[in-house]
């Protein structure tokens, strides 16, 4: 009957899962705040295209009314 050889012990992983875990939840804090500042700068951009827009706006509701009066000079 042959003798049964010995096994290798095989080193445990959980280090090495540990440093992934570790890594991912940073990834993941990182995505988060700049999903946050993302979501921050389009709403400036928001606001200032309604500030645009407004002005806009009133240029052409007043831009008749400049082309009449510069019209009407000598």
């Amino acid at each position: 009957m042959p003798k049964p050889t010995a096994r290798q012990r095989i080193p445990p992983i959980v280090a090495v899962v540990q440093r992934v875990v570790k890594r991912l939840s940073r990834i993941e804090a990182l995505l988060i705040e700049m999903r946050h500042e993302q979501d921050v700068q389009l709403k400036r951009s928001a606001a200032l295209q309604r500030q645009f827009d407004e002005l806009a706006g009133h240029v052409t509701e007043s831009s008749p009314k400049i082309r009449r009066s510069r019209a009407s000079r000598p």
